[in-house]
């Protein structure tokens, strides 16, 4: 059944890091996919902006969503920005966009990840305005290392059929594979969702913390 999709992104890539395999399933059943990136570039590199910007339109294309970049070149700095700018955002992305599903990133210990999620979490008070009625944080790469505990029953998306598409719009950001041991390559995307496979039963999965949901 086709839905509306909103995913809170800090940066261009951890949208298919943590559920691209989601997302590209979605597509294909015709639900519209909106991506809200926190921030795309660093202060002082423009190329590089340009470049990252032009990865996150060839795969918001890929994924036939619509996208938006709420403030240009913070790339690790946005733990600098007010928090209620943030909040005001997402308030307005609600209100308008009106998502069925909402997907947040997991804070991790990345600076730039604690400020969006904190911030999503606000906005997510109770409000006047729209409400989504199933939130969901999905995964950072790196979560295997850390030791943060997330409050929410877990959720698995069964991946063995999207997989590779997964890892197929992963390789459009170019400028962010990197080397073995990092996480943050196809290897890296595919022994995770073995992982998350192994444990709820099927070869190739994503893991959501699930944070409401209402049926």
């Amino acid at each position: 059944m086709s839905k509306r999709i909103l995913v809170i992104s800090p940066h261009a890539d951890d949208e298919i890091l943590g559920c691209g395999g989601y997302l590209a399933a979605q597509r294909d059943e015709g639900s519209e996919i909106h991506i809200a990136y926190a921030t795309i570039g660093i202060k002082g590199d423009p190329e590089r902006e340009a470049g990252r910007v032009q990865e996150a339109a060839e795969v918001c294309k890929r994924l036939h969503a619509s996208h938006q970049i709420l403030i240009e070149n913070c790339d690790g700095e946005l733990d600098m920005v007010p928090t209620r700018f943030f909040v005001t955002q997402y308030d307005a992305i609600f209100d308008s966009f009106r998502p069925d599903e909402l997907f947040i990133n997991y804070p991790s210990w990345h600076q730039d990840h604690k400020r969006v999620y904190d911030s999503a979490m606000a906005a997510l008070r109770f409000r006047q305005g729209f409400m989504p009625r199933f939130i969901a944080l999905y995964e950072y790469p790196f979560i295997l290392n850390q030791n943060i505990n997330i409050s929410g029953g877990l959720w698995y998306h069964d991946i063995s059929t999207s997989l590779d598409e997964k890892i197929d719009i992963f390789k459009i950001y170019k400028s962010q594979i990197k080397q073995s041991p990092s996480p943050l390559n196809p290897e890296g995307i595919r022994q995770l969702a073995m992982v998350r496979g192994t444990e709820c039963g099927v070869k190739y999965a994503e893991l959501f913390y699930l944070q409401k949901m209402i049926r």
